[in-house]
């Protein structure tokens, strides 16, 4: 016979199971980046972490078989883990209870199954992210690993295992901006790396297919995964991975997002160009850097800081496309004209931001939104 398991019981007796999951924000990243931080609820691609909270899985698995036997938890044990849920997804939550009561219950359900215990663990862990704690965030999904990996892991929710790899992706890859860790930087992208194989919704025939199906399930994930790559020094590995962001942003029609990341693969390979001799390296980075600053041209966007973003990451790569011409004496012309056109239009970007940021103030009414255009 089945039966109610004891976490997902709490969650559907608290006041959170009466609203829609969709409107539920789990926490801001540390890493702020356009591509990592979203804040919308009607895109549906949003950060895996947020697609798997247990506010959805547990709703839709929430009659499953035991795990395994344990003494079930006194009405006492039950009404804490009611509170520790609704308050860390309660809106506004109060995530320094939250952690505190999470800390209570979890220290209470040790006898319990290791699924469930793990899933706490996890919970807990994106509490310590929403409160910028990233090293002590990654041993809590550390843990919540090593629990779903364990004797008893496999009864979990199956989205529960790469979840808690991505979350310890992105808290080591917190520890290593902070840092400057390459060490670090080469860990998140394992993480990063393994999530999105076990994210595929098919099971396929190589690990790199496994990981470009979880890549167009969660392209965010897969862009940070290229981050990750490009600060581990792994400049033509980060290449490939952001342009696999790119395709798998431009599958879902999320076009200024498709740009950012084929800029940053240029940019990975304008990084790797600049440590080698080879002029057909230099020649491939100026093709590609060259295609994707172009494609930077007529992007749209209702979000305002995101087309900000588009036009940040058009300098960038316009920078780094002058560093290549410039190691050509003869292209040092074109080197001058990319590095003055990145100037105009990071200037162009700044004095936008400045008046909006005056007209914003002076209506009172918060940030000013509108549609935009990335011409130049």
């Amino acid at each position: 016979m089945k039966a109610v398991r004891w976490i997902a019981a709490a969650f559907l007796s608290s006041d959170i199971a009466i609203r829609s999951t969709s409107q539920i924000n789990i926490f801001p990243m540390i890493v702020d980046h356009v591509i990592v931080s979203q804040s919308s609820t009607s895109n549906n691609f949003i950060p895996y972490s947020l697609t798997a909270s247990p506010s959805i899985s547990f709703i839709q698995n929430w009659l499953v078989e035991p795990a395994q036997a344990a003494t079930p938890p006194s009405q006492k044990n039950i009404e804490l883990l009611q509170q520790a849920m609704g308050t860390f997804y309660n809106q506004p939550p109060n995530y320094a209870k939250a952690q505190e009561l999470l800390t209570q219950t979890i220290d209470i359900w040790e006898d319990q199954p290791v699924d469930e215990l793990a899933a706490l663990y996890r919970i807990r862990a994106d509490c310590q992210m929403a409160l910028l704690s990233p090293n002590q965030a990654r041993e809590d999904y550390t843990k919540a690993i090593q629990l779903l990996q364990s004797s008893g892991g496999d009864k979990a929710d199956p989205t529960e295992l790469p979840t808690a790899f991505l979350g310890r992706a992105r808290a080591t890859r917190s520890i290593s901006v902070l840092q400057l860790d390459e060490a670090f930087s080469l860990k998140a992208a394992k993480d990063y790396q393994i999530s999105l194989r076990f994210s595929s919704r098919e099971q396929w025939d190589t690990d790199r297919e496994n990981e470009e199906d979880g890549a167009a399930h969660n392209p965010y994930a897969a862009w940070e995964w290229g981050t990750s790559l490009r600060n581990a020094g792994l400049y033509r590995q980060a290449a490939e991975v952001h342009t696999l962001a790119g395709q798998s942003f431009d599958d879902i029609g999320d076009r200024p997002r498709a740009v950012i990341s084929q800029i940053d693969a240029g940019i990975d390979l304008a990084a790797e160009a600049s440590n080698s001799p080879d002029i057909k390296n230099n020649d491939e980075t100026k093709s590609f850097l060259s295609k994707a600053i172009a494609q930077s041209k007529g992007v749209e966007s209702q979000d305002i800081a995101l087309l900000q973003h588009v036009i940040a990451k058009e300098g960038e790569g316009r920078m780094a496309l002058a560093s290549i011409l410039w190691s050509n004496p003869q292209q040092r012309s074109g080197a001058e004209a990319e590095l003055g056109e990145a100037c105009s239009r990071l200037e162009q970007l700044q004095m936008d931001a400045i008046a909006r940021n005056a007209k914003s103030i002076n209506k009172g009414n918060g940030a000013e939104k509108g549609k935009l255009s990335a011409v130049a």
